[in-house]
């Protein structure tokens, strides 16, 4: 009985040490790897930041937009746009070497002086701003990049300045370049 014993004792201390080996448990360096490979590719021809051009590291931000109404609150010291404004859908992605993505899709002013359009808007910036409400100062903001008649805009900002820490991020969308206003920001609204 204990010769048994002792034989399935060290065949478990051999299957467990074999996982281990294979990326079978998380001291292999890859936590939050699901799919069995290798990801660490920091050293294996930038693998791992591109993916064919698409990624420039891990995403550390992403979120939904909402677009800002008259009455919603200064954030960071920012305050709403002058109208309601509405949004079909939107999204901002922050990847942590330095990549910012943000689109909107129908970001317009319903009624005048919009009537479906963005108004005198023609351009969008967007910032990070990290931490507690009463820091004003963003963290980076992109340049400013057009946005169309229908309200459809993008912005791909490539040497976007990501801090090693950002707690409480939220990214604001500001019309014609002015960071005294957003028309947009990250989270949602849902309609009533």
């Amino acid at each position: 009985m204990l010769l048994v014993g002792a034989i399935m004792a060290v065949a478990v201390a051999v299957y467990a040490g074999v996982a281990v080996g294979h990326d079978g448990g998380s001291g292999s360096g890859n936590s939050g790897n699901h799919n069995g490979k290798n990801e660490d590719n920091h050293n294996h021809g930038n693998k791992g930041e591109h993916h064919g051009g698409k990624h420039r590291g891990n995403a550390v931000f992403e979120a939904s937009l909402a677009p800002s109404q008259v009455d919603d609150p200064p954030i960071h010291g920012v305050n709403p746009g002058g109208a309601p404004w509405v949004l079909d859908r939107g999204k901002v992605e922050i990847k942590a070497k330095g990549r910012l993505e943000l689109r909107v899709r129908g970001l317009v002013i319903p009624n005048p002086p919009g009537d479906n359009t963005p108004g005198p808007v023609t351009t969008i910036t967007a910032s990070l701003y990290c931490g507690a409400d009463t820091d004003t100062s963003a963290a980076d903001t992109t340049d400013p990049e057009p946005i169309d008649s229908d309200g459809d805009a993008r912005i791909k900002d490539r040497s976007f300045n990501v801090p090693a820490t950002c707690l409480a991020p939220i990214v604001l969308v500001h019309p014609n370049g002015n960071p005294a206003a957003y028309i947009a920001v990250s989270g949602w609204r849902t309609e009533s």
